[in-house]
């Protein structure tokens, strides 16, 4: 039987959401990334691009992300990028991202990065409904509308997703080596 196919994917660690808040969970991304490199998986990045004419702007009156460098992925990852998919919602879930799990037949994706309360959830909710395990490694992840909007996001994902699905860094570094 072949091994089961997962993926380390880093949601949006780019300039324009590091916030003092969120740049706290950069040492934990990176260690997770070496460790999913080191164990032969593949690590992707999602890159979050707003346009002028998004419901981000004419709704809820966000502009922010619309050009470099608030759209770059930070320096520190910048090393271990192999390829960014880029999208202009809050799921990963786009036409690329969609194939290339299906052409690399992804079972299980461990999701790190920001928005744990918008991009986390939204692309947790969507690998689940795929019939994709997701994992999101709560210490890897958080929100720049601080603590609260990143524990409302992981009491979401544990009631939409389940509980077990939630896990820390340490205990998803211990499983893949």
């Amino acid at each position: 039987m072949a091994p089961m196919r997962e993926i380390l994917l880093v949601v949006d660690m780019q300039n324009g959401f590091m916030s003092e808040k969120c740049r706290q969970i950069i040492p934990t991304v990176i260690k997770l990334i070496e460790r999913f490199l080191a164990a032969g998986k593949l690590v992707e990045f999602t890159r979050f691009v707003n346009t002028t004419n998004s419901n981000y702007v004419k709704l809820i009156h966000w502009s922010k992300l619309i050009h470099e460098p608030e759209t770059s992925i930070i320096d520190e990852l910048q090393p271990y990028i192999n390829s960014i998919f880029d999208k202009h919602y809050y799921s990963a879930f786009t036409e690329n991202f969609s194939s290339f799990i299906l052409i690399n037949q992804i079972k299980k994706i461990y999701l790190c990065g920001v928005e744990t309360d918008s991009c986390i959830l939204k692309t947790a909710i969507d690998s689940f409904e795929r019939g994709i395990e997701p994992v999101i490694i709560e210490d890897a992840c958080f929100s720049e509308g601080g603590q609260q909007a990143h524990d409302a996001g992981i009491f979401l994902l544990k009631r939409n997703i389940g509980k077990n699905q939630i896990q820390m860094s340490d205990e998803v570094i211990e499983k893949i080596s």
